[in-house]
Order: structure tokens, then sequence, then C-alpha cells
């Protein structure tokens, strides 16, 4: 007998539980594509259900799926419950299809909701552009709002060069090349790539004459190599739009704002479908949230010809390293090893992948590498101290001294005012107990430059403590823990000062604070301290 369609339903109906259900326990096991595809099975089954629309939504942005997301963001809609920021799907839904009136209703929608109803002269700026219009006048009312004002200059510089004129779009560039803030260079970027897609080498290397970013670095050599295609980019109001997203969700990252950096970064990936800029933003994303098999597979998409290749590879290592995937970042830095040999900068990143698996011979080859190539092509001070530098820590730590000295000096000599190297280089000595005095005096010049920092206010009451002037140390290792409260080495040096001093029940303290955070290696040298007191053998290194 057949069943009759009420109780087809309600079979549908029971279907569906038992889907959301296996969905919420592949969630709790962060098996998160399992979940997606079992949210996506229940929606078909029941696409009015606004409870699974909500828990769809929320996996869908986690792990990338549009498409799902903008279904339940519909369902939500429709039922009168969407959060404020799921109308700038389907709007980017609507732009990419150039559905315009699609598009209107998502904005009203959005400013209904109130809370990024600032972006709405974006919105209607880069629709008017992408119709042949001119947008400016939408743009410019973004200065009525304080954040609006905040993101205008940008997209006023990309809507000149969408429009095709690039010579109101230099008269608002140069004082960008002028200020080199760092926070631009991916505006220079866009720029520089535009004119020189539009035969002008010479514009687009006086846009990067002052590259502040390893990107822009990047450009400027493949400019000057003639390295054209993949690279040249004329700016579209897709590249435009899909910036705003962009800018939001880096700056929501800096914020902490993990989920809706998400939500942004997947609406410009939707906008601007091929976009490196876009691949990377949305890796950033996922790498915020903790979500690194999803972060490595963004950052794997951005092509080789990218100036953001480096930053990529860099950020995909990062990633594996950060999920203790050691031995698959080796092996995907040896594939780009392969591909480009001559990159000094990828022998850096195989070196830092070696440290963090505590292979630091190993990794000190693979810095002695960077360094040879660095040299022949010509890198700078700046560039080859930095090498120098993880070169004498990996030696440092491998017990390679005093090659690793020699090579902490050369760093030092090519860039003779960075507090960072300055205190590497007189620490290592101290812990050694050797050349106190030139030791201290390279601390003593590290304080002088860089005062707020803990690391370094740390090393110099630590130098205070070894010469023996023990009230002194105390004063600058509490400035340090006031810094770093939960750093055990910082807790362990004062622990040592007070003891020498006479304050020991503080000492204890510090000893068991230090415990809490402590490496295998220093946990029992602690455990004995708290227990018996400090002993000449046990002062921490």
């Amino acid at each position: 007998m057949s069943s009759t369609p009420a109780m087809a339903n309600r079979g549908d109906g029971a279907a569906a539980i038992t889907r959301f259900v296996e969905a919420r326990l592949a969630e709790s096991s962060n098996e998160l594509q399992v979940a997606s595809a079992l949210y996506a099975e229940s929606m078909k089954k029941q696409p009015d259900n606004a409870l699974l629309a909500g828990k769809a939504y929320g996996n869908a942005i986690e792990v990338g799926d549009f498409g799902l997301a903008l279904k339940a963001v519909r369902t939500l809609q429709a039922h009168g419950a969407p959060a404020p920021e799921m109308p700038l799907l389907p709007f980017a839904e609507a732009f990419a299809q150039r559905d315009w009136k699609s598009a209107d209703a998502a904005i009203s929608n959005l400013e209904a909701l109130k809370n990024f109803a600032f972006m709405k002269p974006f919105l209607e700026g880069w629709i008017e552009i992408a119709r042949g219009r001119d947008g400016n006048r939408s743009l410019v009312r973004a200065q009525s709002n304080k954040t609006g004002k905040y993101y205008l200059e940008e997209h006023v510089i990309l809507s000149k060069l969408a429009s095709r004129k690039e010579a109101d779009a230099m008269g608002l560039l140069v004082r960008i090349v002028e200020r080199n803030d760092p926070r631009m260079a991916p505006i220079r970027i866009i720029a520089a790539r535009h004119f020189w897609a539009i035969d002008d080498p010479k514009t687009a290397r006086a846009i990067l004459k002052t590259p502040s970013s390893g990107p822009e670095a990047r450009l400027l050599q493949q400019i000057a190599a003639g390295q054209k295609k993949r690279v040249a980019q004329k700016v579209t109001p897709s590249i435009g739009l899909a910036f705003l997203f962009e800018r939001f969700s880096n700056d929501l990252v800096a914020q902490q704002g993990q989920f809706l950096s998400q939500v942004m970064a997947l609406a410009g990936g939707r906008i601007a479908v091929a976009s490196d800029y876009a691949h990377l933003t949305l890796g950033r994303a996922y790498s915020a949230a903790e979500n690194h098999r999803f972060a490595v597979s963004e950052y794997a998409q951005v092509r080789r010809e990218s100036p953001y290749y480096l930053v990529a590879l860099r950020s995909e290592v990062a990633s594996l390293d950060a999920d203790e995937q050691y031995d698959q970042a080796i092996a995907r830095l040896n594939s780009a090893l392969n591909e480009n040999p001559t990159a000094p900068e990828l022998y850096m990143l195989k070196g830092q992948v070696l440290r963090a698996r505590d292979e630091d011979a190993a990794a000190a080859t693979a810095f002695e590498s960077a360094i040879l190539l660095g040299e022949k092509l010509k890198r700078s001070n700046a560039v080859m101290a930095t090498y120098w530098l993880a070169l004498g820590g990996a030696q440092e730590q491998a017990g390679i001294w005093p090659a690793g000295l020699q090579s902490l000096q050369k760093a030092n000599e090519l860039l003779p005012n960075s507090p960072t190297i300055l205190n590497y280089l007189g620490y290592a000595q101290l812990e050694r107990r050797e050349n106190k005095e030139n030791a201290v005096a390279a601390i003593k010049q590290a304080h002088e430059l860089r005062s707020t920092s803990p690391a370094i206010t740390d090393s110099l009451g630590w130098a205070y403590f070894i010469t023996g002037d023990y009230e002194r140390a105390v004063t600058y290792l509490e400035t340090a823990l006031a810094g770093q409260p939960q750093d055990p080495t910082i807790n362990e040096h004062l622990g040592d000062a007070y003891w020498t001093v006479g304050r020991e029940y503080e000492a204890r303290y510090a000893w068991k604070s230090a415990k809490l955070f402590a490496d295998e290696e220093n946990y029992q040298r602690l455990t004995t301290k708290i227990d018996v007191g400090l002993r000449p053998d046990l002062v921490s290194p």
C-alpha cells in the first residue's frame, strides 16, 4: 500500500530531524564538512525550517559553502529573523549575477538592519560603476559616517581606475605613495598592476618606488623582469567592490571578529572569484578562527605568479605548523623549491619549519642557503640581517658555537640599531656566562631603543642579576613581569632575584607561576627550587 502525502511528509520531517542531529554531532567532533553536507541535505527536505537554517548558516560560513549560506539566509529572511550582516550574501550573489534589482533590495535590507548601513554608499557606488555610470556621487555620501569616511579614500582611487580615469586616480595616488603607509600597500599593488596592464610600467614602478611590504617588492621585481602574464591586471568593478569586503575582513581579523571576517571574505570571493587577494583574505580569516585545514586550501590557490605568492606560501606553512603538520609543511616547501630553487625566502621558510620541529642544525643549513642566495641577489642589509639573525639563532640552539655568535655579530653589523638583534646577541652570551661586559652593553642598547619590550626588559634585569646587581635586577624583572605576567622565563628570573635578595616567599610564588607554563626540561629545575630554594646549580640558564 502506498503512503499517503501526510505520512510521506512526516517521514521527510523525521529524516530531516535525524540529519540535523547527525550534523550537530559532526560539528561537536569538528567534522565541519560532514556537518555541512548533512545540513545541506536537511535543508533540501525542510527548506523553510528557521532553526535548521540558523545552524546551517553558521556551519556554511565556517566551511566556506557560499551556496548553503545563501540558502540559509533566504530562509531566515523569509522568517523575519536575519542577522545584521546576512543581506551582504544576497547582495554579493546579485552583483556577481548582474541582477541589479536584487542587489538594490539587498541594500535596502542591510540598511533596515542598521549595523552595516554605513556600507550603503559603497555598494551603491560600485553598482553604478558596474553599470557604466558615475559612482562618485554615491561614494562621497560615505563622508557623512565616521566609519564610512575611514574607508572612502581608497575606494575613490579604485573607482577612478575602474572607470578608466587614470589621471584623476594618480592625483590621489601621489599622496598614498608619499605617505608610504603599510596599510595602503594593497591599494598601491592594485594600482601598479592596473598601470602595468595598460602598458604604463613607468607609472607602475613609480607607485612602488618605496615598497613597504614583501608583495610590493615582489611586484616591483616582476615589472623589472617583464613578468607580465597573470600579474598585470586592470581594475574592474568586481575587483574594487571585492576589496571593500576583503578590507573589512582583514580589519575584523585584527579586532578578533572571526565569524564576521569569514562572512566578509566569502562575499568578496563570490564577487571576484579568481582573485588572488580574495583567496589570501579568506585564508587569513580561517587562520584567525584556527580553522587551519581550510586556510591551507585557500592559501594554496594563490598562484605562483601572484605578488602575494610568498605571503600565501608563508601563511600556508604557518597554518600547517599550527596544525602540527610538519612533514606536509616541509613537503610543500620542497615542492616550491623545486619550482624556484633560487628564492632565498623559501629557504628561510624551510628553516623556520625545521626549527619548529626542533631540528636546529638542519634549520641552520637552510638559513645558510638563504644567505648565499640573498647575497647573490644583492638583498638589502636589513633583509640580510634577518637572515643572519635566523642563522645565529639556529646555530645557538643547536650548540654550534661560537659560529652562532659570529652570525649574530654579522647581523648586528648589517643592522646595528636593531633591538631584536642586540637583545639576542647579548642574551646568548649571558646564557653562556661569557663576554659579560659586551653582552650587557648590547642589552642596554637594545633597552634604550625599545624600553617597552617585556622580553628586552627581562634580558636587562637578568644581565644585572648575572653581574651581581641584584636589587636593580629585581626592579627591571618586576617591570618585565607586569608586561608579560605569564611568561615562564621572566617568572623564573624574578624568582631567582627575589631569593637572592632575601624575599623567599615571593621567590617561591614566582617559581610556582613559572612552573605552570614551563616545558619539561625546566619543570624539574623549578620543582627542586620550590622545595629546597636556590642553589648555584639551580640558577636559571
